[in-house]
């Protein structure tokens, strides 16, 4: 391994260590984890399962298997299994992520960083560090996709076209994003990598059509309505009931509206969850200054990947790929997929697989771009590096917000548990059975005992970096 991996390898462990260290302060939540815990209790592993192919409006069986697994495994140790279980989510996706780069060479090793800061500074990738359900399953989706891109970018063997199938299988079963499984190892096979065979990629569109006809033609489990949650549209946020009033008769318009969101907020950081806050606040005269930064660095980022687009376009055009064409290509097509998939209501966490292969793309475009400097003129070269700092400094300032999401996250529920009688009794969830009072008492003694807050930061400095 070369001298520039190594470095690679040793900046993501700490990358990853960061991300630990601040992630060990969130406790269980109340409001995500609390009743999920309680419902995955009751019954056998195979009864809570089969269960939930029979709900409404989602069709999750896995999530409830890994959290009972979890479950059982913890012992009681709640705490340290499901918030271990989340820190070691995020040291596989940051392995996956410098397998998919593989950076050999100074501007590779270079690009990392940036790649790096965008993977955890993307507004999509907040909620898989900051939500738990109590496992997140965005993350696991994450994993999965990022693994997915891996074996089909490797050599082909058999084994790869059965793993491709089984990773697809329990990531559809474990979150609706899931199935965009399917959609990277399809994407990957159109740009030319053979690591999945065509029988292989036979099987994975057999899988897919399979899922729509058990979801909506045998279990009818049908799809979240309007009537489900608020949704961002405009300038504001529309309830429940002024969705149903302004779109009931024809949703079309809103789902259109939701798709053509979800691709803008990949690119753009804009809107946020169907709601263009920062235009907002810009005409208002008071943009956030956070919100610009996050705005700034994702132009900067999609600049990028747009120059390194048109470069690389004669040869896109014969059909000519080489690892980083198919990375970006990849990328493209699974943005594309996820705002498709998102047609029902838009969520930042949702779009969190099209904005980890962003970091992906980003990362080797920026490959491309630094060794191009070198071939500038000295004008050009100039303003090229100054380019690549303003990129690179937003970008860092959005994973330093990151972390100090966690913080802020960290305070909040811990905020929940202070009041968690008054919330249970709200939520009509007052628990009666033995081991969901026994639970409790557990879990709140974690966070407010065993694990106690750590000093808040605070100061003007911060609206840099948090919105």
């Amino acid at each position: 391994m070369s001298r520039w991996r190594w470095l690679s390898c040793g900046y993501a462990a700490l990358v990853a260590a960061g991300i630990g260290y601040f992630l060990w302060d969130v406790p269980v939540q109340v409001s995500d984890s609390y009743g999920n815990l309680v419902t995955a209790s009751q019954g056998t592993l195979g009864s809570l399962v089969s269960s939930e192919f029979h709900q409404r409006a989602y069709l999750r069986p896995f999530l409830w298997g890994l959290i009972r697994v979890v479950l059982d495994l913890s012992r009681g140790h709640y705490f340290e299994w499901f918030r271990g279980w989340h820190i070691a989510q995020i040291g596989v996706l940051i392995v996956l992520f410098l397998r998919l780069v593989r950076p050999s060479t100074w501007s590779g090793a270079a690009a990392v960083p940036i790649g790096l800061a965008a993977l955890i500074g993307m507004h999509t990738f907040a909620g898989t560090v900051q939500e738990a359900f109590p496992i997140n399953t965005f993350m696991t989706v994450l994993i999965c996709a990022f693994a997915a891109a891996d074996l089909a970018l490797g050599p082909h063997a058999l084994w790869r076209d059965v793993a491709a199938a089984a990773i697809f299988v329990f990531a559809a079963l474990t979150v609706e994003s899931g199935l965009l499984i399917g959609v990277v190892f399809i994407a990957a096979y159109l740009v030319g990598a053979r690591g999945v065979s065509r029988v292989g990629i036979g099987l994975q569109l057999s899988l897919i059509a399979a899922y729509f006809v058990l979801r909506f033609a045998i279990l009818h489990v049908g799809s979240p309505g309007l009537e489900e949650r608020p949704s961002g549209f405009g300038l504001s946020s529309l309830s429940p009931n002024e969705l149903v009033a302004r779109f009931g008769s024809n949703p079309l318009p809103f789902y259109a509206y939701n798709v053509v969101s979800s691709w803008l907020t990949v690119f753009l950081s804009e809107p946020r969850g169907g709601t263009w806050g920062f235009t907002r606040s810009l005409l208002r005269g008071e943009p956030s200054p956070a919100a610009l930064v996050n705005v700034m660095a994702s132009l900067l980022g999609s600049f990028v990947l747009g120059l390194y687009a048109w470069r690389r376009r004669s040869d896109w055009r014969a059909r000519r790929f080489d690892r980083a064409d198919q990375l970006v290509l990849i990328f493209i097509v699974v943005a594309a997929a996820n705002g498709v998939l998102s047609y029902g209501y838009t969520k930042d966490v949702i779009l969190s697989p099209a904005g980890a292969f962003f970091a992906v793309a980003l990362a080797v475009a920026s490959q491309h771009f630094l060794e191009s400097i070198g071939t500038m003129p000295s004008r050009r070269a100039a303003a090229a590096i100054v380019m690549v700092a303003v990129l690179s400094t937003t970008w860092s300032f959005r994973a330093i917000g990151a972390h100090l999401g966690l913080r802020g996250s960290a305070a909040a529920l811990r905020g929940e548990w202070a009041f968690v009688d008054l919330w249970l009794e709200r939520k009509s969830q007052v628990p009666t059975d033995p081991f969901a009072l026994a639970l409790k008492r557990r879990l709140e003694d974690d966070a407010v005992r065993r694990h106690p807050l750590r000093p808040m930061l605070a100061g003007r400095w911060m609206q840099w970096f948090s919105e």
